[in-house]
């Protein structure tokens, strides 16, 4: 059962969605295109309270599992946010096609602080032709920030094309950068 949890982060809030203790999906709240409602879930404070869940009955060990991955991730996020984390230890799953598997894989080995462009991951994966679709992929990833997508760039370095915008993402590639940590406009 697919529960959800925001936190407030330097670059607004994230929504995090947490399948039997792993963390199936990471949205920016102004995610375009928004998360589909069955990718997200109910909110964990309603399955976890008094009154129980709406629908499917949790057992007590995938609501223990998946209060400590909130809780891990949380913990982790603060630490990237605060510039002390590089990298995510979670468990963690994001679906989609094998082509955008294999984007996604491409996006994340992607040092922290670097930044690659749309036309080097296409050729890395292939075909120099396919930027857009590598774009397309990217844009869909659900685990923002843990599979870096805003370390993506055009080609001429301007940044562009970021689910949350291009000010979350300069701001993320700043914090990276080892910038001054700032709120993203």
């Amino acid at each position: 059962m697919k529960s959800h949890r925001f936190m407030a982060t330097a670059a607004g809030k994230l929504l995090l969605v947490v399948d039997q203790g792993t963390l199936t999906a990471v949205y920016h709240e102004v995610h375009n295109p928004p998360p589909i409602p069955s990718a997200v879930g109910v909110p964990f404070a309603k399955i976890s309270g008094p009154s129980g869940g709406v629908g499917e009955t949790p057992t007590a060990a995938n609501l223990l599992a998946d209060a400590g991955t909130f809780d891990r991730a949380e913990d982790q996020f603060r630490a990237y946010f605060a510039g002390k984390r590089r990298t995510f230890s979670l468990p963690v799953q994001a679906n989609g096609t094998d082509f955008q598997q294999r984007v996604w894989a491409a996006v994340l080995a992607i040092p922290y602080g670097e930044t690659r462009s749309y036309k080097e991951l296409a050729v890395q994966l292939g075909n120099p032709l396919m930027g857009r679709a590598i774009g397309t992929a990217i844009r869909v990833n659900p685990l923002a920030i843990i599979i870096p997508g805003h370390r993506v760039v055009s080609s001429s370095g301007a940044v562009t094309g970021y689910s949350a915008g291009a000010a979350v993402k300069r701001f993320l590639l700043d914090l990276e950068a080892g910038d001054s940590v700032r709120p993203a406009a």
